[in-house]
């Protein structure tokens, strides 16, 4: 059974629902503020900052102040992920050129790792040959990079791994069915590689790459 508004309730009840009309009527009025300017300085609203009275209209300047400047800051956000953009994209036709050049698997390798450390600097970059990856990782690889904390039963015997590992990423090389190992990426900083940091740009290194090895599997 519902208990009886108090007279309390029923006060705030009303005032919502009057306050409710009244909003529906001045945005169904537009006109209203045109025809009475002087209510725009003589209504008073409380700031939620610094508990100031401000005038309707200062209230306004605030809002699209703020407005603005959020605007301002997702432009410039913009602006500066354009332009790293650009210099990633820049940089990694520059190694595409040199992956190119190559013409024997070990200067491929050595352009896969001390080329993108140099160029990127990652911190250190590895390629991992097949056999020494574990069956069950070498499965999953197929699927997707795997990106986070380095694992402690996780490890390559053929690799001393140097750098502090904040963070790392293990590519995938594979030409359709054709496994070709993988390159494995270390960084101190535990957010370099990360699921939210977005891979987009690991996995074009990963297929190019694997594009450039799968030529001395063929021979």
């Amino acid at each position: 059974m519902l208990e009886p508004l108090s007279d309390n309730d029923s006060q705030s009840q009303s005032q919502i629902e009057q306050e409710e009309l009244v909003a529906h009527w001045l945005l169904s009025t537009p006109g209203f503020f045109d025809r009475h300017p002087h209510l725009l300085m003589s209504i008073d609203l409380g700031s939620s900052l610094d508990g100031r009275v401000l005038s309707l209209q200062e209230k306004q300047m605030n809002v699209l102040r703020n407005q603005n400047r959020d605007l301002n800051r997702r432009t410039s956000e913009m602006l500066r992920f354009g332009v790293e953009n650009d210099k990633t994209q820049n940089l990694m036709v520059k190694w595409l050129e040199d992956l190119c050049s190559k013409r024997t698997k070990d200067d491929v390798i050595e352009n896969i790792t001390h080329g993108l450390n140099e160029m990127f600097a990652v911190g250190q970059v590895e390629y991992i040959k097949p056999t020494d990856i574990d069956e069950i990782i070498l499965d999953n690889l197929n699927k997707e990079i795997i990106v986070g904390s380095l694992p402690a039963d996780i490890n390559f015997p053929s690799i001393q791994i140097n750098e502090e590992v904040g963070s790392f990423a293990l590519v995938p090389l594979h030409i359709h069915t054709q496994k070709l190992g993988a390159i494995l990426f270390i960084s101190k900083d535990i957010s370099k590689y990360t699921l939210d940091t977005g891979l987009v740009y690991l996995e074009q290194l990963g297929r190019l790459a694997a594009a450039a090895l799968s030529r001395f599997e063929e021979e």
